[in-house]
């Protein structure tokens, strides 16, 4: 099966790194217009300029913080003007700020809970009013197992990606009626900046897996694409755990 996203256009946010430029790339390879997007590391963002889907692709990218709503409003503008509509909203962007809970500040909690959770809110709020309007939508939110299974020293970023998939339960339900889809993924462990320095959840994971867990980016990005693309229309409320790990 060939899957294509010719002139879908898809906007992931914190797109220039990890799960989230993996994707924005996929998605590029497979025909679709990118609004990538990311906060703070313009060397990051100009790396990514300068990629090969980049360079194949119409694609544009914009620094924006999405946890800020103005930020989000010129971000959707943008997207707007230049390519007049929004097919697909990846909820990507994430932190962590790790502790156990007698020494997490509430600045911490606070932190993880606003770019991991309150950015998906104020994107989908603006995304989602263009898609009532154009009366098709996919909207993905990456939540995480950690949001299903708990992970100590990760209260925040746990109960932030429990909240993504109540959000996305409770959206589906919502926009189902406007032919707008709300799904979520949950990725296994994938080797990102977020977690690359943290040996003992890798080991964790390894030791868990009941096949390769160093294929989890691969199967993520082919299950998302194919998800994002017209073989899947028929599916929304779901949690989909892209993992080898037997809960």
């Amino acid at each position: 099966m060939e899957v294509s996203l010719k002139d879908k256009v898809i906007k992931v946010t914190g797109s220039t790194k990890g799960i989230g430029k993996a994707l924005a790339e996929s998605f590029m390879e497979n025909g679709a217009i990118v609004v990538v997007n990311y906060h703070k590391d313009d060397r990051q963002a100009e790396t990514m300029c300068q990629s090969k889907p980049m360079a194949l692709s119409n694609a544009i990218i914009i620094k924006a913080d999405v946890s800020k709503e103005k930020e989000v409003i010129r971000l959707c503008n943008a997207a707007k003007e230049k390519f007049g509509k929004i097919d697909v909203l990846i909820n990507n962007v994430g932190i962590c700020r790790d502790s156990d809970i007698i020494n997490m500040s509430t600045s911490q909690w606070n932190d993880v809970l606003t770019v991991n959770l309150t950015s998906a809110f104020i994107c989908t709020k603006y995304v989602a009013n263009e898609m009532i309007t154009q009366k098709y939508g996919k909207i993905i939110n990456v939540a995480s197992l950690k949001g299903i299974i708990g992970c100590e020293k990760q209260i925040n970023y746990s109960a932030s990606k429990a909240g993504m998939i109540g959000f996305t339960k409770s959206l589906a339900k919502e926009l189902g009626k406007y032919n707008i889809s709300v799904n979520a993924i949950c990725p296994g462990y994938i080797e990102t900046d977020l977690n690359r320095n943290i040996t003992e959840k890798k080991f964790d994971a390894k030791r868990r897996s009941t096949l390769e867990y160093k294929y989890a980016l691969n199967d993520l990005v082919a299950f998302t694409t194919v998800l994002c693309s017209d073989e899947i229309n028929g599916v929304s409320g779901q949690v989909f755990n892209i993992d080898s790990r037997i809960m």
